[in-house]
């Protein structure tokens, strides 16, 4: 993957994020929505993870 695709991931974390901070904010933490805001945005941060740690350094 690309360092388009590691960017793409950090903001669909950031969105992920916030959305999970808006969710608890009007939902108890415990509530399907929050579970699976949050759930989702493990899943965006794994991927990122696997990414930066697979990806081949640049060759000069």
């Amino acid at each position: 993957m690309s360092i388009q695709a590691a960017v793409h991931l950090k903001e669909a974390i950031e969105r992920k994020r916030e959305e999970m901070i808006r969710l608890s904010s009007t939902n108890h933490l415990q509530s399907k929505e929050v579970i699976d805001a949050s759930t989702s945005l493990d899943s965006l941060i794994n991927q990122y993870l696997y990414l930066q740690i697979n990806r081949k350094p640049a060759t000069n």
